[in-house]
């Protein structure tokens, strides 16, 4: 192998990075790869077997596309590891639901019903409210909560506090 030939071949290995380089970083906001925190948990018993809990979060869409909620799967890791699954409210319930349990003190965020649309670039601050079929207690005393949050086109991401 010449010495030119190794300078032109490695010139056209760099110039081939570069093309491949700046392609990935123009591209970058028509890919979805939302952030988020959750900000406040709140639970309040409603039966003996029924545990209410109240999730704040926002999320943060640094993409150029919206967002679409397809799918959003709360859930708990009881101080035994078990992960128990909860159901959403109804967002049209939790203005009666703060009423009657005012220890959740007040509502703070708008709830996030499925098919909310998270324009690019964006941050939205949301609730949810879930119901675990588990006494209070299990669910205070947990390890961990995970809300899970699934654009329709697939991308998702995983929220978690104590």
């Amino acid at each position: 192998m010449s010495k030119a030939f190794g300078i032109g071949f490695a010139a056209a290995a760099l110039v081939v990075i570069i093309v491949i380089w700046i392609g990935l970083a123009e591209t970058k906001g028509n890919h979805l790869a939302p952030t988020g925190w959750i900000s406040n948990v709140r639970v309040q018993s409603i039966a003996e077997r029924e545990t209410m809990m109240v999730i704040d979060f926002g999320i943060l869409n640094d993409a150029d596309v919206p967002m679409t909620v397809a799918r959003i799967d709360p859930w708990i890791t009881t101080r035994s590891g078990e992960d128990i699954h909860g159901t959403l409210f109804a967002g049209a319930d939790m203005e009666k639901t703060f009423a009657f349990y005012p220890a959740l003190g007040p509502q703070v965020n708008q709830t996030m019903p499925l098919r909310t649309v998270i324009d690019g670039h964006k941050t939205l601050h949301r609730m949810v409210a879930v119901e675990f079929d588990t006494p209070a207690q299990v669910v205070q005393s947990r390890k961990g909560v995970t809300l899970h949050i699934e654009d329709a086109t697939g991308p998702f991401l995983d929220l978690t506090a104590k």
